[in-house]
């Protein structure tokens, strides 16, 4: 089934600009500009002559095109709140025996260092007759996407905690994944081993005032 006429609109923030140009939609707030490219959907960008609404209208589309266009408006939106506010991830530190220690290094793009998740990782080293397992020292380095700034939690505030900030989204989520995945257990009982490092809340670095 193909629908006649899809439109979705949206309302530009105040202190955001907005322009488009071939399908390519570019973001300027306080907090920067960011960029993103919508050529691969033939859908019509139309913005206002005030350049304070932006309608984005698609013709004899599918479901999925309708699917689409909603995507496309929620992207735009965040783009224009990261420019404005910013988006801010905290993560917890999750063990039962043997604490994580976090180092975040100053270079750019910045560096987390990952030391003693379990302990360290067992290795079997065979020598004349006689089997040894000792335990190895590794440390994983997961570089932080461009853009994103990586702190720790003051420990008389928050203990074990690192706080993500950035403005594009996809990219702060994207950091915080590498982190989760870098030290993800797969050959265990997830339901009762539980270590590793969680995303515990999700929200802007600026908060509306009450």
């Amino acid at each position: 089934m193909r629908y006649l006429h899809n439109k979705f609109q949206f309302d530009v923030p105040e202190g955001v600009k907005l322009n488009i140009k071939k399908r390519v939609v570019t973001v300027s707030g306080p907090r920067g500009t960011l960029t993103r490219s919508f050529e691969g959907k033939l859908y019509d960008f139309i913005l206002s002559k005030d350049k304070k609404k932006l309608s984005v209208e698609c013709w004899f589309g599918k479901q999925a095109d309708y699917a689409c266009l909603k995507t496309i408006v929620t992207h735009i939106s965040n783009m224009c709140i990261g420019v404005t506010k910013g988006f801010k991830y905290k993560m917890r530190f999750a063990y039962a025996h043997f604490p994580i220690n976090v180092n975040i290094t100053e270079d750019s793009p910045q560096v987390v260092e990952i030391r003693n998740f379990l302990g360290g990782v067992p290795v079997a080293c065979a020598w004349g007759w006689f089997l040894v397992v000792f335990s190895e020292k590794l440390v994983r380095r997961v570089r932080m996407k461009e853009g994103v700034t990586v702190t720790r939690t003051d420990p008389a505030k928050q203990k074990d905690e690192i706080v993500l900030v950035g403005n594009d989204v996809e990219i702060v989520s994207r950091s915080a994944a590498d982190i989760h995945g870098s030290i993800l257990v797969t050959d265990k009982d997830i339901r009762k081993f539980l270590d590793g490092i969680y995303v515990s809340v999700k929200e802007t670095e600026l908060q509306d005032e009450e």
